[in-house]
């Protein structure tokens, strides 16, 4: 029996052909832009916490080794430690938030030495990207840092 080619076939061979076209173009490479600087050059990353118990910034030292928990990726070193007062965030009596200081604690900003690429589009370090304000949780020294922010990320001249 001889068949006939019909307009319905013709438009599921076309749905069939934009699916593999479609699909197709979901396993090509991705087109990255290219980093502004060199591969692997030396930069400083900045880390800042509001508030961590005083006892946590008392077991990091210079030089201690610095991990981000999630990638793993080497931040390198501890080159500078800058405590400061605690920010810690509650409501007064006219239910507005207010910052103050708690015994104890106090914020950090750390700064550690590492190898990466900074792009315009973050900061690549053991080929993951990070980005300034970005929340990661650092493991240096013997120390954990939960919840803190990257506050800066420049090249070392």
């Amino acid at each position: 029996m001889k068949r006939k080619f019909t307009f319905i076939d013709f438009i599921i061979i076309l749905v069939v052909a934009i699916g593999i076209i479609g699909i197709s173009g979901k396993f090509e490479t991705a087109k990255v832009a290219a980093p502004v600087g060199k591969s692997n050059e030396e930069i400083y990353i900045t880390f800042y916490i509001e508030e961590t118990p005083d006892f946590v910034i008392d077991a990091i030292s210079i030089g201690d080794p610095v991990t981000e928990s999630v990638q793993g990726s080497n931040f390198g070193e501890v080159v500078e430690i800058k405590p400061g007062p605690s920010i810690y965030w509650k409501e007064n009596e006219d239910g507005h938030l207010v910052s103050s200081s708690r015994e104890g604690y106090s914020s950090l900003y750390l700064k550690m030495k590492t190898n990466g690429i900074i792009s315009g589009s973050g900061v690549s370090i053991d080929k993951s990207v990070y980005y300034v304000g970005q929340t990661v949780t650092l493991y240096a020294g013997n120390s954990i840092l939960k919840d803190g922010r990257i506050s800066d990320a420049t090249l070392i001249d």
